[in-house]
């Protein structure tokens, strides 16, 4: 009898999820071909979500911090994500490296420098523009939006998805953690079809960011080696060689090309962090950082829940809300990939990880590009808001590269690291797809090389179509972050399941 991985890849392929998926997002890209009418009305249901239920988001995601602050500090923290004599497979600094990596990736380098001056020039809370208190607030909002919060996002599907799969022996998919509320409901139509939703926000979501950072990638070659940023042999030929190489990355697997990847770009992101942070105004940015972590911590609560309700300035339905949603329909992607890289650890190191070093390595990043950003905007009068206006945000880290020494050379290591951060978001999406989307009498742990890059492919080819055609890429973006509400009752559910199967653990 032929054992059943040893068949043929399309044939382990659940039918249903991935059927459901791709047909979605297949009519949402075609859609988003169509013309203007996409754009127009998902700008309309992101409108209304984050006007109507922004206040919904934002206890949704300081929810998140407190039951991350429960799993680590709680009693359930010393369990294991698998047995109680499983050993993690990754060393510390790999498996780091892997989360940090796919958690936030080429968005860091997208927005470092970029967010702060944003807003310093029209900050929140009512302060003046362009003022020493906007700079401050700037910063400190920057580590806001990139701190604790979304951390908690994704904990609150890891560990769920990481406890039922390797310690209740469950297939690695977001319905599997639902098991308690819906029984074996979560194996029929009802839960594939909640797999087959989220798959669709994940594919959208990360679809868009690899158009984006493509985007930024062809910004600094233009800059660095004057080659025209409109060219669509250019785009094309970094499409087809950055296509190829995350997709033999997904198809090599996890503890190949995933994790060799991961222990490049962190160490090659650390190298330019320290470099820009002693080549620039080391003082200032220390100073800077140092006054805007104090202003989070201040303003933590009140950054947590402000709506704005009287003077309706939208900054937290434009920015907050739609950072908090947008970290909601990504969370899927870190919250099954993490869960993988994660078996033979214990809760409290997972929140630990998520909660304590991973935004400390955010907030340094911070500190050190957004710092240098606005010091050059304030002191220097380097004129980046200006750029940034004229050009877009994919320009503005490479002009302050430009105030850099080997500032050449520099750029040419971030378009580099911008490439292996796009291949890691890439292939961490591809294998979660693959691994929701197996059978599950087909080893979905190891999903067969085939679906994982099928699905790598797809999402290749859709995010370099985007970019070409110059349609859809706003579209599908907010069409993934609609369906963010969706996620997050799926993980208020994942919460309740975990709590509801962890009180019958037998506690040390």
């Amino acid at each position: 009898m032929q054992n059943q991985t040893d068949q043929v890849w399309y044939k382990r392929v659940d039918k249903l999820i991935f059927g459901v998926a791709f047909s979605v997002i297949l009519a949402f890209f075609v859609w988003a071909q169509s013309g203007e009418n996409m754009g127009v009305v998902m700008k309309q249901a992101l409108s209304f979500l984050t006007h109507q239920f922004g206040w919904f988001y934002l206890l949704m995601g300081f929810g998140c911090v407190l039951f991350a602050c429960w799993l680590g500090f709680g009693p359930y923290g010393n369990i294991r994500l698998g047995d109680d004599t499983d050993t993690p497979e990754f060393s510390d600094f790999s498996w780091f490296a892997m989360l940090f990596a796919c958690g936030y990736g080429v968005g860091l380098v997208y927005w470092g420098a970029a967010e702060p001056l944003y807003f310093f020039s029209s900050p929140p809370l009512g302060i003046a523009a362009k003022t020493s208190r906007a700079a401050e607030i700037a910063l400190s909002y920057s580590y806001f939006h990139w701190g604790w919060t979304p951390w908690a996002m994704y904990l609150t599907i890891t560990v769920p998805v990481g406890y039922f799969t390797y310690r209740k022996k469950m297939s690695p998919r977001f319905s599997s953690s639902l098991k308690p509320l819906i029984g074996d409901h979560h194996k029929g139509t009802l839960g594939k079809l909640i797999d087959s939703v989220l798959i669709i926000g994940l594919v959208g979501g990360i679809t868009t960011s690899i158009g984006l950072g493509v985007m930024q990638l062809v910004s600094g070659m233009e800059g660095v080696f004057g080659i025209a940023s409109d060219s669509k042999m250019l785009f094309i030929a970094i499409g087809i060689a950055w296509c190829a190489l995350f997709t033999a990355s997904a198809v090599s697997g996890v503890d190949k090309g995933i994790k060799w990847l991961s222990s490049i770009n962190i160490p090659l992101a650390i190298f330019l962090m320290i470099f820009v942070f002693f080549a620039t105004e080391t003082r200032f940015n220390i100073e800077l950082g140092m006054n805007a972590f104090g202003d989070y911590l201040t303003n933590f609560f009140k950054m947590s829940f402000w709506t704005d309700p009287v003077d309706q300035g939208g900054f937290p339905q434009s920015w907050t809300i739609f950072y908090w949603a947008w970290w909601f329909a990504c969370a899927p992607i870190l919250g099954i990939f993490t869960a993988r890289i994660s078996r033979g650890r214990t809760i409290r190191q997972v929140v630990v990880a998520h909660m304590v070093f991973a935004p400390i390595a955010t907030w340094l990043w911070f500190m050190t590009f957004g710092g240098s950003a606005l010091f050059y905007e304030i002191k220097a009068k380097a004129g980046l808001l200006d750029l940034m206006s004229a050009q877009g945000t994919n320009s503005v880290i490479y002009a302050l590269i430009d105030k850099l020494p080997m500032s050449g050379f520099i750029a040419l290591l971030f378009m580099v690291l911008i490439i292996i951060f796009l291949s890691t978001s890439a292939d961490s999406a591809a294998f979660v797809c693959a691994q929701v989307s197996t059978k599950d009498d087909q080893d979905p742990q190891n999903p067969p090389k085939g679906i994982r890059a099928a699905w790598a492919i797809l999402m290749g080819l859709l995010s370099m179509v985007l970019v070409l055609v110059g349609k859809g890429i706003s579209g599908l973006q907010l069409s993934s972050i609609v369906t963010s509400f969706f996620v997050v009752l799926v993980m208020i559910g994942m919460a309740f399941s975990l709590v509801k199967a962890l009180k019958s653990e037998k506690l040390r």
